[in-house]
Formats: structure tokens, sequence, C-alpha cells
């Protein structure tokens, strides 16, 4: 499997695993809790398996051109973290969780950016071999 393929189908598991807070937050409070906590660990190692190994392992030729992507990459990841605390916080008030289909469209905006843009400038941009290395890392986290 290349970097795409794997990152595309931790997507799909976050997207099952939104959808299932989706149906949560109208059951009853240990519910919500118990699927929030697996769909944020989830999110959280998935940015993290972004943020630490992909992307200190990219080093493009022109960086300029390379990089033009991580300020809004970094943007994003940071509104998805800070809308999770703001949950995490509404959980621990045990308050319901309000506002699930916005973070759903944000988080569907992000991964349309990240697999239109991000993922096949990664794939054109790294060698076969920061490739597999890159592969064996997220494996190793996943």
């Amino acid at each position: 499997m290349n970097i795409p393929a794997l990152m595309v189908k931790d997507h799909c598991k976050i997207e099952a695993l939104l959808t299932d807070l989706e149906k949560a937050v109208e059951q009853d409070y240990s519910m919500m809790l118990k699927t929030f906590t697996t769909f944020e660990w989830e999110l959280e190692k998935h940015i993290f398996i972004e943020e630490k190994a992909i992307f200190t392992s990219y080093h493009p030729d022109n960086v300029v051109e390379g990089y033009k992507m991580l300020p809004e990459l970094t943007k994003q990841h940071n509104e998805i973290l800070n809308r999770l605390n703001i949950m995490r916080k509404q959980l621990r008030s045990r308050q319901n969780i309000t506002d699930v289909s916005g973070f759903k469209t944000l988080l569907m905006e992000h991964r349309s950016f990240e697999e239109l843009e991000v993922y096949p400038q990664l794939d054109q941009a790294l060698t076969e071999e920061q490739k597999q290395t890159i592969v064996a890392k997220i494996r190793e986290m996943m």
C-alpha cells in the first residue's frame, strides 16, 4: 500500500467513528462518552501520523512550492483539535456534545483537501525510499 491509500483508509475509519458518535449523541451519556473517546483517539492518532510520520520525512526540492499546502493543513488540524477540545469539555461537564454536524462538515472538507491536494503532492514529491520509510512508520502507528 502507498501513503494515500493508507491515509484514505484511515479517513474511512474516522468517518465511520464519527457516524457512530452522531448516533451516540442521541443515546445515553455513557455511550456518548465511550464513543467520543474512541473517535477522539483515532482522529488524534491520524493527525499525529500526518504531522510526525509523514511531514518530518518530507523534504521537497522546491521548498516554496513543496511547503505551500502546510500552513493550510496546520490551520485545519488546529481547528479540528480545538473543536475536539470543546467537545471533550462538554462531556466533562456532563453535557451533550453540540454541533456534531458542523464538526462533520469541517472534517469532510479537511478530508477532501488532503485527498485532492496534500496526498497527491506528497506522492509526486517523495522518492520511493522516502515513501517506503513513511509507509513503515504509518503502519507502526496504526
